[in-house]
């Protein structure tokens, strides 16, 4: 009988049954450890809060009546998925540069000091015209400080594609890209080139930007708001809408991007038979006219304001105007505290036309125009905002331009800068309250 051999092969400890089941065990939990840890990792990114970048459009001279009585596919495709205000009331006086710089800084005209789309400022012995002329970024004329300038403050990246005022350096800031207003360049570019920046997969990837057009504002001036050339640059605002449209999804921001649609003033029927000849009213060598039509602005030579004003009060009723000392403006004018506001502002009515005679033998007038009461209902523009933050397929009462810059830095996470509008005013458009 053969015996088997007493002594076996030494086994290691590691190999031994219960060792190995621990270390089989151990290796099991790991993987199972660091698959949760990827999974938590995943969420953790996945829960990280979503970009939504901001977008402000302005459309010149725009009103809800240009949509109403158009065929307009591409309006309706952007407001069926929005939420749309019965119109937006302007600050006083409602022009293209005091109306953008207020919904841009949230800011009163008295308290940025943008007074009018030209103006002559006598303490810096310069004239302020739609820029200004060969200084585009002395900021000595810009008051407050515009969104874009709150976002870049912040940490945020602000591009702007045009906006007045945006090639201004605000306190040293200005936006990570932007562009001196040129009017020739393409509307079709201005949207490629605001879709590439705000792209989540860009190399900009910025969280605000801007864009803007004149053409619907130019032809309500040159022809009038009821014209059918009117009608004509709608449609073709229209298509240009669709084409935003089309790019936001073509560079995956149609579910993420919040976009203000808005313009910074109406527009109102003149004519040459509502004219206000002001040389009829006063000797125009007491005054300087610092702004005309229709919040006309005088500046009266030294010792002459009691003349001129008395002069203009006599002829109130005759004529189609309202004056007014400046410290006698009504209150909701917000215009009295600046000092590049004058001594007398002559308004006239709505459709009416303060100019002198020169002038207008050599000009005639505009067909429309726009700088009246901001109350006037033919003053009131356009307002609808579309996006995740936005109620969709809704309209609402009218709201006030000057509560949007702090609406906009609510959806930028940003604390704004002080202005003189509330969150409160304009909350209600939003899905949370």
């Amino acid at each position: 009988m053969i015996r088997q051999h007493s002594t076996t092969t030494s086994v290691p400890d590691f190999m031994k049954p219960s060792v190995l089941t621990r270390i089989i065990s151990f290796i099991i939990a790991s993987v199972i450890l660091l698959s949760g840890c990827s999974d938590d990792r995943q969420a953790s990114i996945s829960s990280e809060p979503e970009r939504n970048p901001v977008l402000l459009i302005s459309i010149d001279g725009f009103i809800n009546s240009y949509v109403d009585r158009n065929e307009t596919p591409d309006f309706d495709r952007f407001l069926r998925q929005a939420v749309q205000a019965e119109h937006l009331i302007p600050v006083f006086p409602p022009n293209t540069f005091p109306s953008h710089w207020s919904i841009a800084t949230g800011l009163h005209v008295e308290n940025h000091g943008i007074i009018a789309n030209s103006f002559y400022d006598y303490e810096l012995e310069a004239r302020f015209s739609y820029g200004p002329q060969g200084t585009p970024n002395d900021e000595r004329w810009w008051g407050g400080e515009p969104i874009w300038a709150t976002a870049e403050k912040q940490g945020k990246t602000a591009v702007t594609f045009f906006w007045p005022g945006s090639e201004a350096s605000i306190y040293g800031v200005q936006p990570t890209r932007w562009m001196d207003y040129d009017g020739s360049v393409p509307d079709s570019v201005r949207i490629d080139s605001v879709m590439t920046w705000l792209d989540p997969a860009g190399e900009t990837q910025a969280d605000f930007g801007t864009l803007y057009f004149s053409f619907v504002d130019s032809r309500g001036h040159r022809y009038g708001p009821d014209a059918e050339e009117v009608d004509e640059s709608v449609k073709e605002m229209d298509g240009l809408i669709g084409y935003l449209l089309d790019r936001m999804e073509a560079h995956g921001l149609s579910e993420s991007l919040n976009i203000l649609l808005v313009s910074d003033h109406g527009m109102a029927a003149t004519s040459p038979d509502r004219v206000i000849f002001l040389e009829d009213l006063i000797n125009l060598n007491d005054v300087d006219v610092v702004a005309w039509s229709p919040a006309g602005m005088l500046k009266p030579r030294e010792g002459k304001t009691e003349t001129v004003y008395q002069a203009l009060k006599e002829k109130e009723e005759e004529y189609a105007y309202r004056v007014f000392l400046r410290d006698e403006l009504p209150e909701r004018f917000h215009f009295r505290n600046h000092y590049r506001i004058p001594e007398i502002i002559l308004l006239a009515d709505i459709g009416y036309t303060i100019t002198n005679r020169p002038f207008f033998n050599n000009r005639g007038v505009l067909a429309g125009t726009h700088g009246y009461d901001n109350r006037d209902p033919e003053m009131f523009s356009f307002f609808a905002a579309k996006g995740p933050a936005f109620r969709n397929g809704e309209r609402v009462s009218g709201i006030e331009a000057i509560h949007l810059y702090e609406l906009m830095a609510h959806l930028l996470g940003i604390e704004p800068a002080p202005n003189d509008g509330t969150l409160d005013e304009v909350i209600h458009l939003l899905k949370t309250d």
